[in-house]
């Protein structure tokens, strides 16, 4: 493992926002921190950067413990949500800048940035400023800036969410794609699952300040270890009152879980069914979203989501409506894995 987080703990004025972490990242793995806001993801990331004070634990780089170490001499490269592109320099300048710093010889400097600007496809804008680029321009400068001085970790915090929707699924691809050619080792924090699943080698699901689970896009997607992160990443329908488990023999969840399965896993039973329990719900809203229909249904007092793909016949509001749970498609999740 190149890096390794060993029960990293930061409080702010006696709140926890990093409790106990522990997490290794291989080399030349792209990591995603995932969870809402406030569940201290981005403190870890800053921990990690040297930019937060550890109150316990280690972060260790190649079994080198960091904790003393100012993030100046890390080696980290940091890009952030807001770019922070000096507004006086040029495209150039700004890739330059922590080459400079390191008062590297001028052939070389050149020679680099040069590199850098190929690289993100922007040779023909070193003259400019950042106020002349648009924002997926910029963020590309900064990404080369990070990437300049040839860092071991490229940390990236919500580096996207200044962007709007098209650019920042252009982007994201190039990112990745930036990244495997240089097969550095990366670490992202964001909010948005589609982000987190695009990118990710692996995804880290952060809830109030602790992991909740760890793995592949898939891994989380289908076998997701508590309910947070069943509702977390895509959408999720939570069977936990008495109505389902009456009817679901044999899948009654245990103590401190709850059944759960996928909008597009409930099947809509236009004839006698095929076997398992049918129930009935009275359609309250349809979505039509191109390639797939979103119904939302309520059955006995219970709000129930349906995804059907391709062509079917549009559902008025109020209409009858059964539909199976296929017992294999049903999950039992626990709260949190505490």
């Amino acid at each position: 493992m190149l890096l390794s987080l060993k029960k990293v703990t930061r409080r702010f004025s006696g709140v926890v926002a990093v409790d106990r972490v522990e997490l290794e990242v291989g080399e030349g793995e792209f990591v995603c921190f995932l969870g809402p806001s406030g569940c201290g993801k981005t403190t870890l990331l800053r921990l990690i950067a040297g930019l937060e004070t550890l109150d316990e634990g280690a972060i260790e780089l190649r079994g080198r413990d960091l904790g003393m170490l100012p993030a100046r001499k890390r080696n980290f490269g940091v890009v952030f949500q807001s770019y922070s592109l000096f507004p006086n320099l040029t495209v150039a300048r700004n890739i330059a800048y922590g080459l400079e710093c390191r008062k590297l010889p001028r052939a070389e400097i050149a020679a680099r940035t040069g590199e850098m600007l190929e690289l993100v496809h922007l040779s023909e804008h070193a003259s400019k400023h950042p106020h002349e680029l648009s924002g997926g321009m910029q963020q590309r400068v900064a990404l080369a800036r990070a990437l300049a001085p040839q860092p071991e970790v490229l940390l990236l915090d919500e580096p996207l969410s200044a962007l709007d929707a098209k650019v920042r699924e252009a982007l994201r691809g190039e990112i990745r794609e930036l990244q495997k050619r240089l097969g550095i080792t990366t670490i992202m924090v964001t909010h948005d699952q589609d982000e987190a699943m695009e990118m990710a080698d692996r995804i880290v699901v952060m809830n109030r300040g602790r992991i909740d689970q760890v793995g592949s896009a898939d891994e989380l997607y289908w076998r997701p270890a508590t309910r947070f992160v069943g509702e977390f990443i895509g959408r999720l329908n939570v069977l936990d009152g008495a109505p389902w488990q009456g009817r679901l023999d044999g899948e009654a969840a245990g103590a401190g879980e709850v059944l759960a399965i996928r909008p597009e896993h409930v099947r809509i039973v236009d004839d006698g069914g095929g076997g398992e329990p049918v129930f009935e719900g009275i359609v309250r809203r349809t979505a039509f979203l191109g390639n797939m229909t979103r119904i939302l249904v309520e059955t006995e007092g219970n709000a129930l989501e349906i995804e059907v793909h391709g062509a079917r016949k549009r559902l008025a509001q109020g209409e009858l409506l059964r539909f199976e749970l296929p017992r294999a498609r049903l999950s039992r999740l626990g709260a949190a894995s505490r």
